[in-house]
C-alpha cells in the first residue's frame, strides 16, 4: 500500500482508479484527525471535512501543482477549518451580546482556554529544547501512523515509541510545573 500522498495523486490524476480511491481514502482519515483537533464536535469534524474532499475532488484533475499536492489539500482542508470556526464565532456573536472581556475572565469562564494557553507554551519550549520532539509529536498530530512518521525521520519503530513517550513526559511535567526538565 503506498501512503505518499503525492504520488497517489499523480497516478489518480493520470486516471489510475484504484490510486484515486487510495488517495481519497488516505486524505479523509488524515483530515478526520487533522479537524478533530481543532473543532472537537464529531458531527462538524465529519462535515467540514466532507466538504474539504468534495472541493479536493472537484479541483485536482485540472490542478498545476507545482510544489505538494499534499500541501495544497491541507490548506483546502485548513481553509474549512477556518470557514467553520469564523462562522461559528458569527452565530456566537449574534445569541450574546458581549461586552470586551480579557483573556483572565474568558480562562475562567472557559478552563479549556488556559489548558490551550499552557500546551501551546510548552510545546514551543519543547521545540526550543528538541526539534525532533517537536516534529514528531506534529506528524504524529497531524494524523500520520506511525509506520509513516519513522519513514519521514528515517528512525526505527522503538525510536520513535522512545521519543515519543520522552516527549509526552516533557510535556505532561510542563503542564504542572510550567517548565521543561
Amino acid at each position: 500500500m503506498n501512503l505518499d500522498i503525492n504520488s497517489l495523486y499523480l497516478k489518480a490524476k493520470k486516471g489510475d482508479i484504484d490510486a484515486e480511491n487510495e488517495l481519497f481514502l488516505s486524505l479523509s482519515v488524515r483530515f478526520r484527525h487533522f479537524a478533530d483537533h481543532r473543532i472537537w464536535n464529531d458531527t462538524d469534524v465529519e462535515e467540514v471535512t466532507q466538504e474539504a474532499l468534495m472541493t479536493i475532488s472537484k479541483e485536482y484533475k485540472n490542478l498545476e501543482v507545482k510544489t505538494s499536492f499534499e500541501a495544497w489539500a491541507y490548506k483546502v482542508l485548513d481553509n474549512r477549518i477556518l470557514k467553520y470556526i469564523q462562522s461559528r464565532k458569527r452565530k456566537k456573536d449574534k445569541t450574546e451580546n458581549v461586552s470586551d472581556r480579557d483573556v483572565t475572565k474568558a480562562a475562567a469562564i472557559n478552563p479549556d482556554l488556559d489548558l490551550k494557553r499552557r500546551l501551546i507554551d510548552c510545546l514551543r519550549k519543547l521545540g526550543g529544547i528538541n526539534t525532533r520532539y517537536a516534529r514528531i509529536l506534529n506528524l504524529r498530530y497531524q494524523g500520520y501512523d506511525s509506520d509513516e512518521i519513522c519513514a519521514r525521520m528515517d528512525i526505527s519503530i522503538s525510536n520513535l515509541y522512545t521519543t515519543l513517550s520522552r516527549a509526552r513526559s516533557l510535556l505532561e511535567y510542563c503542564l504542572q510545573t510550567g517548565k521543561i526538565k
